[in-house]
């Protein structure tokens, strides 16, 4: 079952977040194959968030990017390994499952990852022509060899292994050279008591009779008794030293949400065969080399918005697989035949509710509430020039649903918590609603502001101004304006930075660059079109 992302435009005004959370809950009625998640990929302004507040209903989360990351193609620790346990245990663990890398744990902290090639390394290390020397353990001993011992010597020490096999002269020949090793053989008391008189560290005894005629009282290392062979033994002596002593280097820690391209990238110009994954502070997979060899996309559906431009980070590399919009098109291009419905109305919660419809579904209460404050917030309270009879229709089908049966009075409340604009913060209020146009190659940028009064606009327009032309030069417009509309009263001032088209719109300047507009509510259906009109 994949994910599938619904998401509005970076500025999430009423319309872009509540149609994502209504088209979510819908999609995950109608299609089971998918799990539809409602996100919004921009902050919200102080109002909107007030309207949420005021209405009880929490936001979609928020979603910063769909650029593939590690968290998307990481593998999850199904095996693990403890660092102190014997190699032994980790060749029988990779004998079964034939995993790429093991995470090595010091009881249930997270050590590192032991890779193919820390194991290959060992190996070849461990034939080489050069004796070789291990670190032991008495328990680690007793762990890969069934046996008892007879006495016990130190719990570590370092050592190489040398087998009882040869002629007694020989053997003393080798034992004198090689005095620091483990010695493995069969009950050969002559030979025990050489090895004692050595004091090599440990002596392993293969044998299945009693032991019971030598003295080992004056004796300071390990003795140990066992069935198994003297070539078995040495076989597994060599994989009972810990883990831990052949991890190689380890890698940078991974996070989650690190990008995908940049993970490939780092772990295709090292020398490592896999790095870790965390998630904040905790271990929580790992990647090697072959989760890069497929690059993953997100699937998303646009709603109230089709341009690249206005979406959310990495929509280029994602699938676009549906757009729900009730702006002009200019979607990006997409490899397969997607489903679109862009239809002419008010709000695209409008078009969400006509969607329910043709499924023979009627929304829940609170599903209802929510498109029905999208519609009532894009529409200006069914005021806007782009307000349609479907949208009044389904206004009064979602008030009955929802129980908000009179739509006037629910709109100035959610209008009423809109702050004064001399009380926000300039550039968030213009940026709250923002959104960018490419024209005969000149870039616009329109923001819309909803206010309670236009009365007190002399008390902040001028800063507005300033702070617009930041943005301006900020974002590389060529030219950008500012709507503030009083939505009960119906109309709105246009502040703007200097353009030479500017005093060729069709409304009345009130102080240098900026307009009255009475009757005026809609960026899209009555300023847009004078904007476009001026350049032609």
């Amino acid at each position: 079952m994949r994910d599938v992302y619904i998401t509005g435009h970076r500025n999430p005004d009423l319309d872009s977040i509540c149609s994502a959370y209504g088209y979510s809950v819908l999609k995950n009625m109608i299609d089971k194959d998918h799990t539809y998640h409602a996100v919004r990929c921009g902050h919200m302004s102080d109002a909107v968030k007030k309207q949420f507040a005021l209405m009880g209903i929490e936001a979609p989360p928020y979603m910063k990017d769909v650029k593939p990351k590690v968290g998307d193609v990481m593998l999850p620790p199904t095996e693990r390994v403890d660092a102190s346990s014997p190699i032994y245990d980790l060749v029988q663990q990779y004998s079964d499952n034939h995993p790429s890398a093991f995470p090595v744990f010091d009881k249930d902290e997270y050590v590192g990852l032991l890779s193919v090639d820390d194991i290959t390394s060992w190996f070849l290390k461990d034939n080489k022509e050069k004796i070789p020397v291990y670190d032991f353990t008495a328990e680690n001993i007793s762990k890969v060899i069934p046996g008892f011992f007879i006495k016990r010597g130190k719990e570590t020490f370092q050592a190489s292994i040398l087998a009882g096999a040869a002629a007694y002269e020989d053997f003393c020949r080798f034992v004198c050279e090689n005095c620091n090793s483990i010695v493995a053989l069969g009950y050969r008391k002559r030979y025990i008591e050489h090895a004692m008189a050595m004091n090599v560290p440990a002596i392993i005894i293969t044998t299945r009779t009693k032991v019971d005629d030598i003295d080992f009282s004056s004796y300071e290392g390990t003795v140990y008794v066992t069935e198994l062979g003297t070539a078995e033994v040495e076989r597994r002596l060599r994989m009972s030293p810990a883990i831990s002593t052949i991890m190689g280097k380890q890698g940078r820690k991974l996070q989650v949400t690190d990008l995908f391209d940049d993970a490939k990238e780092e772990l295709s110009t090292s020398k490592l065969r896999g790095l870790s994954v965390f998630d904040g502070e905790e271990f929580v997979g790992y990647v090697t080399r072959r989760c890069f060899l497929h690059k993953p996309s997100y699937n998303v559906i646009l709603v109230d918005h089709n341009e690249v431009g206005q979406s959310i980070k990495g929509i280029e590399e994602a699938s676009v697989v549906e757009i729900i919009d009730h702006h002009r098109l200019d979607a990006l291009k997409t490899s397969l035949p997607i489903f679109i419905d862009a239809e002419p109305l008010g709000s695209t919660c409008t078009i969400v509710y006509q969607q329910f419809l043709r499924h023979n579904i009627v929304p829940d209460e609170l599903t209802a509430k929510i498109l029905l404050t999208g519609v009532i917030s894009d529409t200006l309270i069914l005021r806007s020039p782009t307000t349609t009879a479907i949208d009044k229709a389904t206004a009064g089908a979602l008030a009955a649903i929802s129980g908000e049966f009179d739509i006037q009075a629910f709109g100035e409340k959610l209008f009423s918590v809109t702050d004064s604009m001399a009380n926000r913060d300039p550039e968030k209020a213009i940026r709250s609603d923002f959104k960018v146009y490419s024209e005969h190659g000149i870039k616009i940028g329109i923001g819309q502001c909803e206010a309670t009064t236009l009365k007190d606009f002399s008390a902040y327009g001028e800063k507005y101004l300033s702070v617009l032309e930041e943005v301006r030069e900020k974002d590389n417009l060529d030219w950008a304006m500012l709507m503030i509309t009083d939505v009960l009263r119906e109309k709105s001032i246009l502040i703007s930075t200097d353009y030479r088209l500017y005093k060729k719109l069709p409304w009345t300047e009130i102080s240098p660059k900026a307009m009255d507009m009475p009757g005026i509510l809609s960026r899209k259906k009555q300023l847009l079109p004078e904007v476009i009109h001026t350049l032609d």
